[in-house]
């Protein structure tokens, strides 16, 4: 089974993980985070294939989901174009290498939102590739690959982004 049929799976895991640690806040909020974590584990067969942990490739698609996908219209509105740290972490296989910011954005977030991408693991380096790509009219005109690691760091770019630029900007404040 490859990372991307087990996104599913994972993002089941990850959402019956964060309700059942709600409710252990309100009626045990005395017990740690391990026993609560390891009473998950079994609960859910999980704990003798030590297979599960947070960050996972649901979580990963979720994230890249909810900060690209959803919010679309606002990347538009704005015409975003913040100073993009992260754009060099990703290697262009196929694409202008110039894009602005929005074009980029846009480029990844019609990836994601036609489930265009991989996760896969590279044997020679031991490393999880993530490839995204774009079609128009049934050609590829945007291939970028990112390790996972590296793609973190973009959510958690895009992440302060939001909280910083965009939240601030609707609300009046600033930082």
């Amino acid at each position: 089974m490859t990372s991307r049929h087990q996104i599913p799976q994972w993002t089941w895991y990850n959402g019956k993980f964060l309700f059942q640690f709600n409710e252990q806040l309100e009626k045990n909020p005395e017990k740690t985070i391990k026993q609560f974590f390891d009473e998950f584990l079994v609960s859910q067969s999980l704990d003798k294939l030590n297979v599960y942990h947070t960050k996972n490739q649901g979580t990963v698609i979720l994230l890249l989901y909810g900060l690209l996908v959803i919010p679309k219209e606002l990347w538009e509105e704005t015409s975003t174009n913040f100073l993009f740290q992260t754009k060099g972490k990703f290697k262009i296989i196929v694409g202008d290498n110039n894009l602005d910011t929005l074009g980029f954005l846009r480029k990844l977030r019609n990836s994601i939102a036609h489930a265009n991408f991989e996760i896969d693991t590279d044997i020679d380096t031991n490393s999880v590739i993530c490839t995204f790509w774009n079609t128009s009219h049934g050609k590829k005109n945007f291939e970028v690959e990112i390790c996972y690691s590296d793609l973190g760091e973009f959510m958690s770019e895009v992440g302060k982004y939001y909280i910083n630029e965009v939240q601030n900007s609707n609300t009046g404040t600033s930082e």
